[in-house]
């Protein structure tokens, strides 16, 4: 506290670095005997910026210095001074197992079938639909795609929102938020079938021009009156009488 209270008025910049810093993370779990608090709070009147992520991601620390650097000011800050360009969405938006929870798709406990193959894991407590945090969408440390909680099978946690993470139970239900459409969207379900794309999509294609050429009928019968109808029944009627006679 000390040093913090020496140092903070001769910086350029102040920066939370980690949920614990941001806004006391799982130092200031209930019953929170220490009364841990994050800087925000202990320097009252300062701008703070705020990265919270238990671990926070690296990249997200070197952006916001890189662009005050580079611009000689601080990037936009929501209301709890996290920069917007890595906390302005939720998890949830554009998560890679978002297609199944469209879909309606939801492993129901570790290890069923739908876990295994990749669905969403709403129903295991999954926090991404209430927490905002550009997990999704940043690779952490170089480690590669789908090596974050949810890409390798476990719930977010939430560890980025205050009153969130720490605060909530793990396996309880996520408060599903407004969210925006993904900015882009993974295979929607895993081909259990072992088929190419390729041909996966010939037969989303061939399928496709089924329910066209049914969709123009249909739309062209819709464009026919009832004395059209009619008339052609009445024809068809006389017809199947000639035949029968």
């Amino acid at each position: 506290m000390e040093i913090l209270n020496n140092t903070a008025p001769l910086a350029a910049a102040i920066i939370a670095m980690g949920s614990c810093s941001s806004w006391g993370g799982i130092a200031a779990a209930a019953p929170n005997p220490t009364g841990a608090k994050g800087i925000p709070e202990i320097l009252t009147g300062k701008t703070v910026i705020t990265i919270p992520g238990c671990p926070p991601n690296p990249y997200n620390l070197l952006t916001t210095i890189l662009h005050y650097v580079t611009f000689n000011k601080l990037p936009e800050l929501d209301q709890s001074g996290r920069p917007k360009f890595a906390y302005s969405r939720l998890i949830h938006e554009n998560c890679e197992r978002r297609p199944h929870f469209d879909a309606g798709r939801f492993a129901a406990q570790f290890g069923d079938e739908m876990h295994r193959i990749g669905a969403c894991l709403y129903k295991l407590g999954c926090k991404g639909p209430e927490t905002h945090a550009n997990c999704s969408t940043l690779n952490f440390g170089e480690t590669g795609s789908g090596t974050w909680p949810v890409g390798v099978g476990h719930p977010c946690f939430g560890c980025s929102e205050k009153g969130v993470g720490f605060s909530t139970p793990l396996h309880t239900l996520a408060v599903i938020k407004d969210f925006t459409p993904p900015t882009f969207f993974t295979e929607a379900f895993p081909n259990k079938e072992g088929l190419p794309s390729g041909i996966k999509s010939l037969a989303t294609g061939a399928a496709g021009l089924v329910i066209g050429a049914a969709g123009a009928a249909m739309l062209t019968g819709l464009g026919k009156s009832d004395k059209d109808t009619q008339d052609s029944h009445t024809s068809g009627s006389d017809t199947d009488h000639s035949k029968e006679d």
